[in-house]
């Protein structure tokens, strides 16, 4: 990075450049688009979970006043939407555009209605009638995966539509001869991410081509597959993106809607945009986190874990998403179980098993919070089954400072850290010494309280290798920056990277006004359009933008640097190493008058000297981390679960911008808490959704969380070339396994399934009460009684 006499962008918590226009309501969102003669589109979706469709009848629907066409699945004529994937022991299904021959969840679209207007299109949507023939439903994923009552995706012989066996270290050997053996099921809740703004794409015939505006967190991703699906010429679509109202993984995928969306404009020639409503996005848009897990651990008396042994299951619902598939959790979750502790025997069998739901996909953190809550579940049931202070057993099994970097038994290299450093600085936040007067005390008075503790790892920015592992080869791996200076010294960045509310206008022009040597205030960071000097790039998600679209902003800015002191020095006639770029500057080192302005440099320069790209691709992943530490009252007449204190003390390697970071942060928290807490998807047994709006579908406000305190550490990072690691996604982690472990502290009774019940809350609580108020339970979360 070039030396500056000023103090550096990066690490100064600099206000959101972009919030003033979202504040002032002056946001450009997909709907806020309007281009004329544009149609609007509304999707008509299957009633049935699981159903035979005989005949899809449209002249009604096409007889409205100001209806312009209703098209099926056969008018269309798309390909599947197929997850190109070379993964041993997964099987690639393809999802059809529009459903044709069968119906295969609530919600699934199999017909188009466009109008001159939404309303009329909705009208006419329901003017639609289907005659369908109901099948079996399957809806339990552990009957789906060894008893199915019917096959989702014949002639595949199973609805397991992807397994994997590992085993490494000696399993039978470490559970003969251990002092504690246990075994439980543990239940992670299916959620959805409810973005703010909905799923949403405005798509106009342009040059023969489309040019497409679309709410997404993966525009490339998206263009690519428009052009597979359409047969159209790479150079004939760009896809731009407006401001993006939240995404958290869910807009990271390409759904049949978008091509559809697509193929219509085409096909009429005409603009169409669709719009998601909430209805929609709860039921259609990728659900996550719905998983089953078996944990068999084996431990010594003193504390240390020996083994574990594992069944994940995983309900993906109907489909693989796009390009991801039907992967991601079934591989993340269990390839993390062994979370920060060291471990020498590991064994897991993970499945991920079709059932007549909404696809599951993306969801911040993408399996990982479900790997933390079992790590930290089975580290305070070994505390409760051999009396060692719970954060005792966590010191003796952490992977130490002085190990780094260390080789997990699922082969993950967690690159820098001291996890017993963010252990300590969680529980002192929280006074862990002084926590079991205090719950002494509470519980003389007829009140229950519980202190929880989750560490975590996580990894990030993973690369085109790492994918290639997987046999994911539709995700890119690497990210891509062009930056552009122009006659008067200011610089424009454009990435592959759309930001969906994480600040990116603001800590990337933090990041290349400090490698650029420029004001913050020269540097315009661009909305991401794939239509820019031919870039390409993995998108934003899995908390990567920080370190491979930083990456690739920082090699650019190098690059410039050093075609700036290059060519000032044949200007000035002076040696190339003896200049510097220093506030939109190129000067003499220890002669800051004797200098030429950036902008000069530029303007004498060939034509497109300025202006271009570099690429980063993450060699290997880096590994942030942390430990949450909570406080929480449950209520002995309601159930109710009330936090108290929230803690954070968590690595992300350097900080951009402080503000930015606890942003991230906290919301990654909120939405962690809503999942330990509130928020589960819920089918009935003939597979219908009996969460379809936010009157059912949990999602809690500010005023049920509390004020998280965030300590960061500052951990050098060898392995990412900002020094950063991911923040995005790392507060989901905690939540689950901390307020799971608070409340079994609270009632002395295991909780291994989330959300917290009320009901069972009720029925702990009082059989606590009921046993007497002495005793603290500090040292010993989740004893069962």
């Amino acid at each position: 990075m070039t030396d500056r006499e000023t103090a550096s962008y990066v690490g100064r918590p600099i206000a959101r450049r972009e919030d003033a226009a979202l504040l002032r309501g002056a946001g450009r969102f997909v709907d806020d688009l309007h281009v004329d003669g544009v149609l609007h589109l509304r999707f008509v979706r299957s009633p049935y979970a699981h159903a035979a469709v005989r005949e899809v009848r449209t002249a009604q629907a096409a007889a409205l006043d100001g209806v312009v066409a209703v098209l099926r699945a056969r008018d269309l004529d798309l390909p599947d939407l197929t997850p190109p994937l070379d993964t041993v022991g997964a099987v690639e299904i393809g999802r059809p555009i529009l459903a044709d021959r069968l119906l295969r969840f609530v919600g699934e679209p199999y017909a188009t209605v466009i109008a001159v207007d939404p309303y009329v299109a909705e009208d006419g949507a329901e003017l639609v009638e289907l005659d369908a023939t109901p099948l079996p439903a399957v809806v339990d994923p552990l009957d789906s995966a060894t008893r199915p009552p019917a096959l989702l995706h014949e002639p595949h012989p199973t609805n397991v539509l992807y397994e994997n066996k590992f085993t490494a270290g000696p399993v039978d050997e470490a559970f003969a001869d251990a002092a504690v053996v246990l075994r439980r099921r543990l239940r992670s809740p299916r959620q959805t991410a409810v973005p703010m703004e909905p799923r949403g794409i405005l798509v106009e015939p342009h040059d023969g081509g489309l040019r497409v505006h679309a709410s997404t967190q993966s525009p490339h991703m998206l263009h690519r597959a428009l052009v597979e699906h359409l047969g159209i010429a790479t150079d004939a679509v760009s896809v731009v993106c407006p401001d993006v109202g939240g995404g958290f993984g869910l807009k990271a995928h390409v759904y049949p809607e978008e091509i559809a969306t697509a193929a219509v404009a085409l096909r009429l020639g005409r603009p169409v945009k669709w719009i998601e409503d909430r209805a929609d996005n709860l039921t259609a848009a990728c659900h996550a986190r719905d998983q089953h897990i078996d944990v068999r651990l084996a431990a010594d008396s003193d504390g240390r874990l020996r083994a574990l042994d594992v069944d994940v299951v995983c309900d993906v619902g109907a489909y693989g998403v796009f390009a991801h598939g039907h992967l991601l959790e079934a591989m993340g979750t269990p390839s993390m179980i062994p979370g920060p502790y060291r471990l020498e025997a590991y064994r897991f069998r993970s499945r991920a098993v079709a059932t007549n739901k909404c696809p599951e996909g993306a969801y911040r953190g993408v399996g990982l919070p479900v790997a933390t809550f079992v790590h930290e579940r089975v580290m305070d049931l070994i505390a409760a089954a051999t009396g060692v202070d719970r954060v005792e057993v966590r010191r003796r099994n952490l992977v130490a400072a002085v190990d780094m970097p260390h080789h997990s038994i699922t082969g993950q290299r967690y690159d820098s850290g001291d996890y017993g450093a963010a252990l300590d600085a969680a529980l002192d936040a929280v006074d862990y010494p002084g926590f079991a007067a205090r719950q002494q005390e509470a519980l003389r008075d007829g009140r229950l309280l519980g202190l929880g503790i989750a560490a975590y790892v996580e990894y990030c920015a993973v690369g085109s290798a790492v994918f290639q592992r997987r046999g994911m080869r539709g995700l890119a791996g690497f990210d891509e920056a062009h930056v552009a200076l122009d006659a008067d010294g200011a610089a424009t960045v454009w990435t592959t990277l759309p930001a969906a509310g994480q600040g990116l206008a603001t800590t990337f022009a933090q990041l290349a006004a400090d490698e650029l040597g420029m004001p913050m205030e020269r540097v315009t960071v661009a909305p991401v359009d794939t239509a820019v000097a031919g870039l390409h790039g993995n998108g934003t998600f899995a908390s990567r933008s920080a370190v491979s679209g930083g990456g690739a902003i920082a090699l650019t800015c190098q690059e410039i640097v050093r075609r700036l002191r290059e060519d000032a020095a044949d200007l000035m006639e002076i040696a190339v190493d003896d200049l510097e770029v220093v506030d939109g500057r190129v000067r003499v080192i220890g002669s800051p008058g004797n200098a030429l302005e950036v902008g000069e440099v530029v303007a004498r320069a060939p034509a497109g000297r300025y202006a271009l790209s570099r690429r980063y691709d993450p060699p290997q992943a880096v590994y942030p981390y942390g430990v949450h530490a909570c406080i929480v009252e449950v209520d002995p007449t309601t159930g109710r679960v009330r936090l108290d204190r929230y803690v954070v003390a968590e690595d992300c390697g350097r900080v951009i911008n402080p503000l930015v970071a606890d942003g991230q942060v906290r919301g990654a928290v909120a939405q962690g808490l809503a999942g330990a807490l509130f928020e589960s998807f819920v089918y009935d047994a003939e597979g219908q959704p009996q969460t379809a709006s936010l009157m059912d579908y949990l999602v809690p406000t500010a005023s049920e969380f509390v004020p998280i305190e965030i300590h960061h550490l500052a951990v050098a990072v060898p392995d990412s070339p900002t020094g950063t690691k991911g923040v995005g996604e790392s507060g989901t982690l905690g939540p689950g396994a901390a307020v799971a472990n608070a409340v079994a502290d609270a009632l002395g009774s295991e909780c291994n399934t989330l959300p917290v019940g009320l009901e069972w809350a009720r029925a702990a609580a009082r059989e606590r009460l009921g046993r007497g108020r002495v005793g603290s339970l500090a040292g010993v979360s989740g004893a069962a009684t």
